[in-house]
């Protein structure tokens, strides 16, 4: 049975969702900004549901992947659904940079107005487009690195957690780790989860980077969860392949409820995510693929019935989703409830064929084989 629940999580993964392109005439930043949108293949399942947002600096290089990765890890809840951005400046060393050292004198230090831009402008046509909840995550490489450092170490940002890959930790004199030791007793923090890694690089980017670690370690801050990562088979370009992937895991490590093959009941997931609020500073509520993962292991690790109640409550909260009526049927079927198992089907068919699903061929088949049970009645009854 293991093996089957492994095979349907595997059929369910859309790796890109949907993605749109847009453009911004920014005020603050004076130049375009280019931004593209991949949103959760589950973002038509609800009209209400809202999704954290992920913000990749750099998108024109590094969007692909880190979408791909948000949709591969979510489908198995190891993170959540959320919605990926990734936009690209013009002027990196001036919006990615936090000072203005002397020898990069008028071309550096404009990082507070690519905060500003991020907040003022960006957020609020993000906000009127998407139904975006109030988490928000930023990931950056090399300068961009360290920008995303910079929010984590100043921690008065829209964001609640940032991935910075290589980040540029040298810049003028490593003055981002004397920030943070001269500031970090006297703030009133909101929790914040910083990943930072280092691939094989030379001179002073590994010194900064062991520098800032010795730091975070010396000087531990309230609210403040940090874990690192050395990717020495990994050169400065490479590594953003594998150090984001890594990032998203640690951002979120023990956030999913039921990571093995153990199960809990609805009540129970719902007291897991209620639990998590101190270490977030946010209420994560259920998605579709939660819902999905944890009924069907429930239901298949013999909890048919705490399955069954998961799965309920999915297509309740999300009743055009035919990957959870599909699921439902299957909890169905394994409890013996034939005919809500077809009740359950039929909707699934009937939704996958209205949106073309990818996953319409599955649907279909497991409807058959259920027609097919029914008339030869070897199953119960409701």
């Amino acid at each position: 049975m293991r093996s089957i629940f492994v095979l349907f999580l595997f059929f369910s993964v859309n790796v890109l969702g949907e993605v749109v392109h847009f453009r911004i005439d920014s005020e603050i930043l004076g130049e375009e900004v280019t931004a593209r949108v991949s949103l959760p293949d589950t973002y038509h399942h609800s009209e209400s549901f809202s999704y954290p947002l992920l913000v990749i600096l750099d998108g024109s290089t590094q969007f692909n992947h880190m979408a791909s990765s948000v949709h591969f890890y979510s489908t198995y809840a190891v993170i959540p659904e959320m919605i990926v951005v990734g936009i690209s400046t013009q002027d990196r060393l001036a919006y990615f940079t936090p000072t203005e050292p002397e020898a990069y004198a008028g071309r550096s230090g404009k990082a507070d107005k690519l905060t500003k831009f991020l907040e003022d402008e960006f957020s609020g046509i993000l906000s009127e487009k998407y139904r975006i909840s109030p988490y928000s995550i930023i990931s950056g490489h090399s300068l961009s690195g360290l920008y995303t450092s910079y929010l984590a170490i100043n921690n008065e940002s829209m964001f609640d957690a940032a991935i910075s890959i290589s980040p540029s930790l040298w810049w003028d004199d490593s003055s981002l780790i004397d920030d943070y030791k001269g500031s970090h007793a006297s703030k009133e923090n909101k929790p914040f989860r910083w990943f930072l890694s280092m691939a094989n690089e030379p001179n002073e980017m590994p010194s900064a980077f062991n520098g800032m670690l010795q730091a975070l370690n010396d000087m531990p801050r309230s609210g403040l969860y940090f874990s690192y990562a050395r990717f020495p088979n990994e050169t400065h370009d490479s590594t953003p392949l594998v150090g984001n992937a890594k990032g998203l895991q640690a951002v979120f490590s023990g956030w999913n409820a039921v990571p093995e093959i153990d199960v809990m009941s609805l009540s129970e997931l719902k007291e897991f995510y209620s639990s998590k609020v101190d270490e977030y500073g946010y209420l994560f509520p259920l998605s579709v693929h939660q819902y999905n993962v944890y009924g069907l292991k429930a239901a298949y690790e013999g909890k048919t019935d705490w399955g069954i109640e998961i799965l309920e409550q999915g297509a309740k909260e999300f009743p055009d989703s035919e990957i959870l009526w599909d699921s439902l049927a299957t909890a169905y079927k394994l409890g013996g409830k034939l005919k809500g198992a077809m009740s359950a089907s039929d909707r699934a068919v009937k939704l996958a064929e209205e949106t073309n699903s990818i996953f319409l061929s599955e649907i279909n088949t497991q409807n058959a084989q259920l027609r097919a049970t029914q008339v030869e009645g070897s199953l119960g009854d409701i």
